[in-house]
């Protein structure tokens, strides 16, 4: 079988984080979910039952572990358990655990540049696969050799010149924000889905009297062989400046995928993620069973700038 990975999202309580972070150095990757009184063997409890896909020579990369920003990523020596747990505030919790090889413990910071770009590591959900596998191999190799860690390794010019142009992102994105406020940021944002490869249609809250919850609505064609499938997001737009905390946008979007029967949401904020908000949308998409992303702060300008870069710059 081909190896697989899988991310855990962060544990919030920061006394039984730091518990299943010591576990880990054990030698036993915890997930946890209070009330479980019997193994997922016995009762797989819906969404949770991915731990039992989880086999000898996988990964398993804990999330913002032991702390905001941070990563531990270790390999798998066999398959899922159950046991007694630790002890947690409320009782004894993360009770399900896979037994990962020790010596294979790697700890990183999430941005790192040995990370490849296409690695997500950050899940939406408490357990979630990552399907970029030969990248996030790769990127544990670059860890592992320092590859992107000595400029002298890389072209001095190109690593300059990205270290400059990641320090204009939050100017553009604040320039995107002083020129787009309220619906008028919604309009800007519909034009760059209009660039997105296979978009099938954009409907918008524009002239709605009420927009339950979506200022647009993208749908995607997703073609698979010969079979064309249909993905459908609600998305909430936030021309915001400072740090996002408030959550309300997660909610609309949560009432809009109810009513608009959709497969999940995107909320797009040009201020900056935080803790709190990364923290609700996790835990948003696993009440509801659909995936709700983030695009905030640095990473507008970069969304703008790989989709529809002519609004930032023209086209002559």
């Amino acid at each position: 079988m081909k190896t697989q990975v899988f991310a855990f999202a962060k544990i919030e309580d920061k006394d039984a984080r730091q518990k299943v972070y010591q576990e880990i150095k054990n030698g036993k990757s915890r997930f946890g979910m209070w009330s479980q009184k019997e193994s997922l063997k016995e009762e797989r409890y819906n969404k949770n039952a991915i731990l039992l896909r989880i086999k000898k020579g996988d990964w398993i990369v804990h999330v913002n572990m032991p702390k905001y920003g941070k990563c531990v990523a270790a390999q798998t020596i066999g398959e899922y358990d159950f046991d007694a747990g630790v002890e947690c505030k409320w009782g004894y919790d993360f009770k399900n655990f896979i037994p990962i090889d020790k010596e294979t413990i790697i700890e990183f910071d999430r941005n790192d540049p040995n990370i490849l770009s296409s690695v997500n590591l950050a899940p939406r959900r408490r357990a979630q696969r990552i399907l970029q596998v030969s990248d996030f191999i790769e990127s544990i190799d670059n860890l592992k050799k320092g590859v992107y860690s000595d400029i002298a390794k890389r072209d001095r010019a190109v690593t300059h010149l990205q270290q400059k142009v990641s320090k204009i992102l939050p100017d553009i994105t604040a320039q995107i924000q002083r020129m787009n406020k309220s619906k008028e940021f919604e309009r800007f944002l519909m034009r760059i889905f209009e660039n997105l490869p296979n978009t099938v249609s954009i409907q918008n809250g524009f002239g709605w009297r009420s927009d339950h919850g979506a200022d647009l609505i993208v749908e995607f064609q997703n073609p698979i062989a010969s079979i064309n499938l249909t993905t459908k997001i609600i998305v909430q737009a936030k021309s915001y400046v400072g740090n996002h905390i408030e959550t309300s946008g997660v909610d609309q979007i949560v009432a809009g995928i109810n009513q608009y029967n959709a497969d999940g949401g995107l909320l797009i904020s040009t201020a900056k993620a935080t803790e709190e908000l990364e923290n609700y949308i996790v835990n948003k998409s696993e009440e509801n069973d659909k995936t709700i992303d983030l695009i905030a702060g640095d990473d507008v300008a970069k969304f703008v700038l790989r989709y529809a870069p002519e609004l930032l710059i023209g086209t002559t």
